[in-house]
């Protein structure tokens, strides 16, 4: 189908049921990709889950573990009661497989979360994150933008300043999250325009969507037509537009076939309203 914008939808690695749904979207021309969130664990059984999602054909943008899966680029062991060796593995482990699924399933980036860090420990996290890029870098890497904090912690690598900082020349693509920098602007009550514009001067590669509550610092992965929701779409729409090679991921929480269903025409008449 044309369409003025590319739209997909998100799916964790070990969930087949709903990537078969969302597969066939995509074979009916509903969505032009698939993100799939990288669920480590038994090395068969998601060596398996890989082969059936590659097989089905769909192009893939391939999210690594974040923090919420024990892996925390910025710091490892912070909120971590696992001894540091066990970290360091799994770590090692965990990226391993993520490398080899975008191999198999010819995924051109790899979306990667700076992670979290303990209060006033920024500068630290800053030069962990660093060092991490030395033992794992992979050229498919995109950095994404986080919230400020969430569930009381702070994230690194909020801003369009702070990711190309951490970025370090190294990393060439990002990933610009519209929900979690209106987490960030509402944090440092800064107006949300005023963020966007710098992630106007990166080489995006990926747009993520989803709402949150107005005034929010938490990121909730809201449909994008929440009642309560609170992101500001005449000037998301506007950038997306402008930016008609980006693909935009749907990204919500419950990854339900028939919420995205539902939201990609949701989308649309959102586009339709607020295109220049």
């Amino acid at each position: 189908m044309e369409r003025p914008y590319r739209i997909g939808a998100g799916v964790r690695s070990d969930d087949l049921k709903t990537f078969s749904a969302l597969a066939a979207m995509y074979r009916e021309g509903r969505i032009d990709h698939v993100q799939v969130q990288m669920i480590p664990g038994d090395g068969a059984v998601f060596r398996r889950d890989i082969e059936r999602i590659a097989d089905a054909g769909v192009p893939i943008v391939i999210h690594a573990p974040h923090h919420g899966h024990g892996v925390n680029p910025c710091a490892p062991a912070a909120y971590d009661d696992r001894p540091p060796a066990e970290i360091e593995r799994w770590t090692e482990e965990a990226l391993g497989l993520t490398a080899e699924a975008a191999d198999v399933t010819g995924a051109r980036h790899i979306v990667l979360h700076a992670g979290r860090h303990l209060p006033g420990r920024r500068e630290e996290a800053e030069e962990t994150f660093a060092a991490f890029l030395d033992c794992h870098f992979d050229p498919r890497f995109i950095l994404e933008n986080l919230p400020a904090v969430y569930a009381g912690y702070p994230l690194l690598g909020n801003t369009g300043e702070e990711l190309r900082a951490l970025a370090g020349g190294r990393v060439r693509g990002f990933c610009l999250d519209f929900a979690h920098l209106f987490c960030t602007a509402n944090f440092l009550g800064a107006p949300y325009a005023d963020l966007l514009a710098p992630f106007d001067n990166l080489p995006l590669r990926l747009f993520h969507l989803s709402n949150s509550r107005k005034g929010s610092v938490t990121d909730e992965h809201l449909p994008i037509n929440h009642p309560e929701g609170g992101l500001d779409f005449a000037t998301v729409i506007p950038f997306i537009s402008a930016h008609p090679a980006v693909e935009t991921s749907l990204e919500y929480k419950e990854n339900d076939p028939r919420l995205y269903a539902e939201q990609v025409p949701v989308f649309d008449a959102l586009f339709q309203k607020y295109r220049p």
